[in-house]
């Protein structure tokens, strides 16, 4: 036969063209905060990092772990539900923190905490099933490929059309026009797409604060992976071609580290209100990066056996991830409400690839498909009794990149709290909605993919 019999395992020497959309998605993930933290911070969907007073807001702006005159810990879970076409479900230990205060002089107080964040994002796969579709993948792979010899495929960054010669799907004739080996229109065809992320980070905050002006510094070390598997199947083609049907598996995955340093400030401009600044300084990230595109052909006749292709690339990257400034202000009524707000800001880099070299002009493309981007987060606390707190909250975070890949989130918070002379118990409900779309080779315009995840945290902090 035409190609290799044998099972091909490639390692590419080429870019990153067709794993551009994850790459992006996965340098936003990289770049903003933790989504969650205690039950506390969660009820009001991030808004009361202004005012402080639980781990989460010393994580996010150092300068607020002084808001109270004692050390503790705290011991956040969670159980989540995240829905696509499928539902997927998970419990864990979303946070562990431990903060000790001293006092440095009468007016003066200095803190040092220790703090683990676990978070993830696990949406079970999107599905497409179709009885007699009226277009095939393998049509739009020909389309690709007339003119092109296998070789430019694979070198022009078509791995899709190369995968498909290479597994068995089209075929190359005279003047490199190609025509099908998966003859006609599929009988029946499934597309399945899961986009998925999960982090861990151990962060040091720390503190000193006098009467009216708090500073604070926070060290962190973040490990996280990102990956999305696009599945598809046709099968029942025409008999008289070679191939009877196909599934075809691309993964395109990306493991990360990272350290950041954040430094914050707070400031009480009167008896009722607290405004804060806080910004992370421009890092980067190192990138471990694998793609893999595999098709597994059968053929009409059970006595010919067609062999599977796999194209595999594997990569070290490092990332410039971009500057991040945090605002927050906060308004209390007494003893008795407090209304807080924040605002996040995203910057941009001119490339996001800075080693190896030879990948900078790609960098500099996947930059281009980086937006800065804003977050907005409105929140209320409101004390019902001595013991108990009543929470509330919105998010609004804008999209990170110009494709539509569920970086533009909307969250609701809702929470109750109960609090006694040494320890207290938080509970929170979030819904995190978000949208994104692709365009599947099966054709058929853009595939929506909606989400919505839901998640109840429960906190419980202790003070010494």
């Amino acid at each position: 036969m035409k190609r290799n019999p044998y099972f091909v395992l490639i390692a590419l020497s080429i870019g990153l063209a067709s794993a551009h959309a994850q790459s992006s998605m996965s340098a936003v993930w990289m770049q903003r905060n933790q989504l969650f933290g205690t039950a506390r911070y969660n009820g009001s969907a991030g808004a009361l990092a202004a005012l402080g007073g639980d781990g989460t807001s010393s994580i996010e702006n150092p300068a607020l772990m002084n808001s109270s005159s004692f050390g503790g810990m705290e011991l956040s879970g969670h159980f989540r539900s995240d829905r696509a076409d499928l539902r997927s479900q998970g419990a864990g230990i979303g946070q562990a923190y431990l903060a000790g205060a001293w006092r440095v002089d009468s007016k003066t107080r200095f803190s040092l905490g220790l703090a683990l964040q676990q978070q993830g994002w696990f949406p079970n796969y999107w599905i497409q099933s179709e009885t007699n579709p009226q277009e095939s993948a393998v049509s739009s792979w020909i389309s690709q490929s007339n003119g092109l010899s296998p070789d430019q495929l694979l070198s022009s960054g078509l791995y899709d059309a190369y995968a498909a010669y290479m597994g068995y799907l089209i075929n190359v004739g005279a003047g490199n026009q190609y025509s099908a080996d998966a003859e006609g229109l599929p009988s029946y065809r499934q597309q399945r797409f899961v986009r998925e992320y999960s982090s861990s980070s151990w962060s040091i905050p720390m503190a000193i604060k006098t009467s009216k002006i708090s500073v604070g510094m926070r060290i962190e070390r973040r490990n996280g992976r990102a990956q999305e598997r696009f599945l598809m199947t046709e099968s029942g083609f025409s008999p008289i071609g070679l191939t009877k049907a196909y599934e075809k598996t691309v993964v395109d995955s990306s493991n990360w580290s990272l350290w950041s340093l954040r430094l914050g400030v707070a400031f009480q401009a009167t008896e009722h209100l607290r405004i804060s600044a806080a910004i992370q300084p421009a890092t980067t990230a190192e990138v471990d990066w694998e793609y893999r595109n595999r098709v597994r052909p059968e053929a009409n006749d059970p006595e010919v056996a067609l062999t599977p292709f796999e194209l595999f690339d594997k990569q070290k990257f490092s990332y410039q991830l971009p500057v991040q400034m945090q605002l927050g202000v906060a308004r209390t009524f007494g003893t008795k409400a407090a209304l807080t707000g924040v605002w996040i800001y995203h910057g941009a880099v001119n490339a996001l690839i800075s080693s190896p070299l030879s990948y900078y002009d790609i960098g500099r493309a996947m930059a281009d498909e980086l937006l800065a981007h804003q977050q907005f987060r409105l929140g209320v606390e409101y004390r019902l009794s001595e013991a108990w707190t009543a929470r509330s909250g919105f998010q609004w975070s804008g999209p990170g990149t110009v494709f539509s890949d569920h970086s533009a989130q909307r969250m609701l918070g809702l929470g109750l709290g109960y609090q006694d002379l040494e320890y207290a118990v938080d509970l929170a409900y979030n819904l995190v909605q978000s949208n994104g779309s692709i365009k599947p080779p099966g054709g058929g315009g853009d595939w929506l993919l909606p989400t919505l995840h839901q998640r109840i945290t429960g906190t419980y902090r202790l003070r010494f």
